[in-house]
């Protein structure tokens, strides 16, 4: 009796995790069907002098159409060598996307050195530069030892098209809070300091240590569910 049930936990459990692959929905399918609409709404709303609307409807977008969604595998090159693929990450990451052509100012580098710093055993921090390795070498010199850089030059990006749709979405600079288990859980279109006056920087941190302990806190919890499934499982008799 006990192996059947077994068999039936099994049977069950397979089909449950078959069905919840087939019904993944990606990031970029989402994004292809309502980033029209997005920018459209957007660009009316610009037009009515209205541009205060936009915010609202990139959450409304993130939060209705985006969130939880799936990435597929990226593959990035290191600017110090080598090369990183998404899926053999074993932690929340954030993704972010930067333009060498833009000023980067200091304090925003070491505001992002202090946040890899503080959260370096739980959250990995990628910055992802649109140019050459040459340009981001050079950039990589600026970032502490808990961020790794890497780079995309789509004249020469043959290897994997799909990162292009990680710039062309939402342009640069770009902040992308990804999950352990490869889904969206957020995106940051402001992610970088414009100004260095004080109440700046103090709104970019706050801003990204409450986006960054809602994401350890969303992983928290779906482990601890899972764990307390297992366990109802296993004290059944």
């Amino acid at each position: 009796m006990a192996i059947k049930k077994l068999l039936t936990l099994l049977l069950f459990t397979y089909f449950s995790l078959l069905y919840a692959q087939e019904n993944k929905v990606y990031f970029d399918d989402a994004l292809s069907q309502h980033l029209r609409t997005f920018n459209n709404k957007s660009d009316l709303a610009i037009k009515n002098d209205r541009p205060e609307e936009v915010d609202a409807l990139f959450d409304s977008l993130v939060k209705n159409h985006l969130r939880n969604t799936y990435i597929a595998d990226l593959k990035f090159k290191k600017a110090t060598g080598g090369k990183l693929n998404t899926e053999k990450l074993d932690k929340p990451f954030l993704l972010i996307t930067k333009n060498s052509a833009i000023i980067q100012r200091k304090a925003e580098i070491t505001k992002i050195n202090d946040l890899a710093t503080e959260y370096k055993d739980r959250v990995s921090i990628i910055v992802l530069y649109w140019d050459k390795k040459r340009t981001a070498k050079k950039k990589a010199r600026s970032y502490n030892n808990n961020i790794t850089v890497v780079y995309a030059d789509e004249r020469n990006n043959k290897s994997n098209n799909a990162l292009s749709i990680y710039k062309h979405s939402f342009g640069v600079p770009v902040c992308f809070y990804i999950n352990q288990d490869k889904q969206i859980f957020d995106i940051d279109r402001k992610f970088f300091l414009k100004n260095l006056n004080t109440a700046t920087k103090k709104l970019f941190l706050e801003k990204a240590h409450k986006s960054i302990t809602a994401l350890l806190e969303t992983q928290n919890n779906g482990i601890q569910s899972s764990l307390n499934i297992n366990v109802t499982t296993l004290d059944e008799p």
